[in-house]
């Protein structure tokens, strides 16, 4: 009998505790809206989809903006989904707008978009364009600042609004699997523009000919022309793109595993950034508190005195204090609305019953001393006089002399008695005869006799004779046909 193998535990590698961490981290990650608002046109709202796989995947990326939908309604509804950030692309007479805003208390910083190149703009000046997967698309990426360091308060401001549009980075819990693109942000210090990137991050291990490659990467080769694969393997002046950079910085020694063949632990790799886009240029106009409705803090083309800053944001305060203010008494006042709609309803109600009580108790006479103001006279609402109803005497013919017999007809209806019908001549007017128009003459049989049946000629004649219509003449008779129809 053949012995049974015993079933091995299995090993769990993922743990309720890891997915209760993950979700959790989920949750704390910073999402976004891109949206745009009025008329911007195709290519800009082709740059907002762009935008959005670059935040992939913490924002909304089937998102749709109706007509309709006014910034406050994103606003009012990021909270409820844990959005943090709004970007909104805007055009004015000037240009492209882009704002950050951090939601729910601000700033709001407004960019100038002064230059920007789509996803496929990008792609088509590349000899061999790589268009990202959805693989590489599930995490987020790196976010690389440069140039940001300066002491001002809106470069400041810029930088920590930047950083937190992205999820921080965990340097003792990172999986490089998982670091597949990266986002860079550069800062020109001569003219104060922000020039933003997006690349893909590839592997390719080092010191591997083109030909060992292509082994490792499972792809069968042509060993038609080569005797062994040895001189296959050892041929000159096939090198990877890799070993051809003389760069040593681009060489790293891999402490995880990493995506692509041949990218294993502790094995040297060289990276490489592929840029899938979008560009975009920024330039900072203005940043303001709150969300778009705070103080000023910076301004890219008016300068103010400390003096002036400090007025300004005590003139914000006031009106948002007053705001407050009309807030609450608008709250009060449809309180206070309400309540009167309640008891009017009641009152109403029991006014309603009042009416129609003295509705029953008044009578004619003091409606009329109420609207004309006195009193009214004895014949008018004399209940003798009105109740009586005229008597028609029986001798007395009516009114109506002219025409008796429409007056006749008319009482016929009255009665709902049917007029009399019209008599024949040929009874004498005795009323014994039938309506032409309803009698229908019938068909007589035939003289001849059944073979099985014996017939009585002179029962016949009575048949025929009670066959015809006594409102009716005989043929032979004085009129014909034409006497019966009166």
């Amino acid at each position: 009998t053949p012995t049974k193998m015993p079933r091995r535990k299995r090993k769990k590698r993922r743990t309720q505790e890891d997915i209760a961490a993950e979700e959790n981290a989920d949750d704390k990650a910073p999402k976004s809206f891109v949206i745009r608002r009025g008329k911007v046109g195709n290519k800009v709202i082709t740059l907002v989809h762009n935008l959005r796989e670059v935040m992939m995947p913490n924002t909304a990326s089937a998102l749709k903006e109706g007509k309709k939908n006014k910034l406050k309604d994103f606003i009012n509804v990021a909270p409820t989904l844990n959005v943090t950030h709004i970007m909104v692309f805007s055009k004015s007479a000037l240009g492209l707008n882009l704002r950050f805003i951090r939601v729910p208390r601000g700033p709001t910083l407004t960019f100038r978009v002064l230059k920007y190149s789509l996803k496929q703009d990008v792609s088509a000046t590349q000899r061999k364009p790589h268009t990202p997967t959805d693989r590489d698309l599930i995490d987020p990426p790196l976010c690389v600042l440069n140039n940001f360091s300066q002491p001002e308060d809106h470069i400041k401001i810029m930088a920590t609004v930047f950083q937190s549009v992205f999820p921080p980075l965990n340097v003792k819990n990172v999986q490089l699997r998982n670091c597949r693109r990266v986002v860079l942000i550069n800062r020109n210090k001569v003219d104060g523009t922000v020039d933003m990137r997006h690349y893909l991050i590839k592997a390719a291990p080092t010191g591997i000919s083109r030909s060992i490659k292509k082994i490792v990467r499972a792809k069968i080769p042509d060993l038609g022309k080569y005797r062994d694969i040895s001189d296959f393997v050892d041929q000159d002046g096939l090198l990877s793109d890799s070993e051809a950079e003389e760069n040593p910085e681009n060489k790293v020694k891999l402490s995880q595993n990493f995506s692509g063949r041949g990218n294993t632990k502790s094995n040297k790799s060289a990276i490489r950034l592929k840029e899938i886009g979008p560009r975009l240029t920024l330039q900072l106009l203005k940043i303001e508190e709150g969300i778009s409705e705070g103080a000023t803090l910076y301004h890219a083309f008016v300068k103010r005195t400390p003096e002036e800053a400090l007025e300004l944001r005590k003139q914000k305060k006031k009106e948002a204090d007053l705001k407050k203010l009309r807030r609450l008494e608008q709250e009060r006042n449809v309180e206070e609305k309400k309540k009167r709609s309640r008891k009017g309803k009641l009152k109403e109600d029991k006014d309603d019953d009042a009416d129609f009580e003295t509705l029953a108790v008044k009578s004619d006479a003091d409606w009329y001393r109420e609207e004309v103001g006195e009193e009214p006279p004895e014949e008018l609402f004399d209940r003798s006089n009105s109740s009586s109803k005229p008597k028609i005497s029986k001798n007395k013919k009516p009114k109506n002399t002219k025409n008796t017999k429409n007056a006749k007809n008319a009482k016929n209806r009255l009665l709902k008695t049917p007029p009399p019908r019209k008599l024949s001549r040929s009874d004498g007017g005795k009323g014994e005869g039938k309506d032409k128009r309803k009698v229908k003459k019938r068909k007589t049989r035939p003289d001849t006799p059944h073979p099985f049946v014996k017939t009585n000629p002179g029962a016949k004649k009575a048949r025929l004779k009670k066959s015809i219509s006594p409102g009716f003449a005989s043929p032979k008779g004085r009129g014909g046909k034409r006497a019966g129809r009166g």
